[in-house]
């Protein structure tokens, strides 16, 4: 059994002038570059932007590969970034009324990289810290405003999603590889369980801070019905959790309900090198 370390790559990220909503015709393409660590007790992560094309549209990703050992506190490290019983999300989870509206409040904050924010290549927040404390941090170029990146975004959305009541056997986590713009990266987006399927939902496609330019990008926000009716592009998984459950999909290790292990075989096949190079339907 192995566990996942960081490298570095590099993906274009898209400019748009203006902050607007996507139809379901518009395309979705893009780079982006970001790290994921686990490292005795701490777990961190971080993005660096580098847009290059108009027309090109990506979350910011991460990378990761498989290690040579296991870190035996992962799921527990893992587990303690989802927080429904926190204050902060309890009072937010408040304002909402359903799991979409935590995604359009979720995919409103802007993503910045950990080298921008943190000074630092990796650092994962809690959700707390991410709502509560990034607004002030001095390195917070955007003052006032919620903003981190994929980690922090994810969680926090199935952090909000969970306070509203949604059975964990529902709702979770994914660090995985995704094809964007014909590239190949790491990334953390949510998958939720709705109508008899597992729907991809990517709360880092909206706002974005350009570290290369120094500005505020007010990329299109993608809707919630967006992924309804488009394929999210996962090649391979490395591991679903949320604050109950947990899953390797390498070896089905883990507390998972049966639900979690419909793609074991999928995802193993992809980490054997079979059929990665495809767009995987996680919608089916």
């Amino acid at each position: 059994m192995k566990w996942l370390v960081s490298i570095l790559v590099m993906l274009t990220l898209a400019l748009w002038p203006e902050a607007s909503v996507l139809s379901d015709n518009d395309d979705i393409t893009g780079q982006g570059a970001n790290q994921l660590a686990l490292v005795e007790h701490s777990i961190t992560s971080g993005l660096i932007c580098t847009p290059e094309s108009s027309r090109d549209y990506s979350s910011p990703s991460l990378k990761i590969e498989d290690s040579d050992e296991i870190n035996p506190g992962k799921k527990l490290l893992l587990q303690q970034y989802i927080t429904p019983k926190d204050s902060v999300i309890i009072a937010l989870a408040d304002k909402i009324s359903e799991s979409k509206d935590a995604y359009k409040m979720a995919v409103q904050w802007t993503y910045i990289s950990d080298e921008k924010l943190n000074q630092a290549a990796d650092k994962w927040l809690t959700p707390h810290e991410y709502l509560t404390s990034t607004p002030y941090y001095l390195s917070n170029p955007l003052q006032g405003e919620i903003v981190s990146d994929c980690e922090e975004k994810a969680n926090t959305l199935v952090s909000l999603i969970r306070a509203k009541g949604v059975r964990p056997e529902e709702v979770r986590v994914v660090l995985g590889e995704v094809y964007f713009s014909d590239v190949k990266t790491g990334h953390a987006w949510v998958e939720l369980f709705t109508d008899g399927h597992w729907l991809a939902l990517d709360p880092c496609w909206g706002p974005y801070w350009d570290d290369k330019a120094e500005k505020l990008v007010n990329r299109r926000v993608v809707p919630f019905d967006y992924y309804a009716d488009h394929n999210y592009p996962v090649l391979q998984v490395w591991t679903y959790y949320n604050d109950t459950y947990y899953l390797d999909p390498r070896d089905s290790s883990g507390n998972a309900p049966v639900s979690w292990h419909e793609d074991d075989q999928l995802d193993q096949d992809c980490l054997l090198g079979e059929g990665c190079s495809r767009i995987v339907d996680r919608q089916r």
